[in-house]
């Protein structure tokens, strides 16, 4: 009598086991579906874009996507396609290389996002801001080479501001405007090292 018992309570356990991992299932998969929804977009409408609307509207274009931090590789997807698919000038192609090697660094993409920057430099007689030395020191940073970090971060501080540099506002007043551009971000690259690239864009801490 004592071992139909145990039969029925091992029965009943499994049974009760299974159920259990069905709702998790359930659940996980109803979780899920929100996050899917979110990152959901109209490819035809986003591709009939201009280059500018697609990568400069941050309500119609890929940066919709990424407005509460999700949907970085989607994102990063949308991009490689709209470039794939669309002629676009050189300087388009830049940046929208640029912007996909950033969520693909963001992602843990570190190779691949490497491969993208290199592919973003501009040609030296044009780069009057310090833009390579830039690209430079973000790909040091994702290899993870502080000396060449370090070495970029001083050919950026030492590019000379253009004589005729007089930002203004669309008042026409003057605007404090850093230079050079981009040194805040290599200086967080070093204040941060050893932190993944997606930590320093999120606001690594000063000490």
């Amino acid at each position: 009598m004592r071992s139909t018992i145990k039969e029925i309570m091992t029965h009943n356990t499994f049974l009760f086991s299974c159920f259990l991992a069905l709702t998790l299932l359930s659940l996980s998969v109803a979780n899920a579906a929100p996050i899917e929804s979110e990152c959901s977009y109209d490819k035809e409408k986003m591709l009939e874009l201009s280059p500018r609307a697609f990568d400069q509207n941050y309500d119609e274009g890929w940066p919709s996507l990424v407005k509460n931090g999700e949907c970085l590789k989607p994102a990063a997807d949308l991009i490689h396609l709209y470039y794939t698919k669309n002629k676009v000038s050189e300087g388009a192609m830049r940046t929208l290389v640029w912007h996909e090697g950033q969520l693909r660094a963001e992602t843990g993409q570190y190779q691949r996002a490497i491969e993208l920057m290199e592919k973003a430099t501009k040609p030296a007689e044009k780069d009057g801001s310090g833009w390579n030395h830039y690209v430079n020191a973000t790909i040091a940073f994702l290899e993870s080479d502080l000396n060449k970090l370090k070495a970029y971060r001083e050919k950026l501080a030492m590019v000379p501001k253009p004589a005729g540099f007089n930002p203004r506002d669309a008042q026409g007043n003057p605007v404090d405007v850093p230079w050079p551009p981009n040194l805040s971000i290599v200086d967080s690259f070093i204040r941060c090292f050893g932190k993944t690239y997606a930590e320093v864009y999120a606001g690594c801490p000063k000490e």
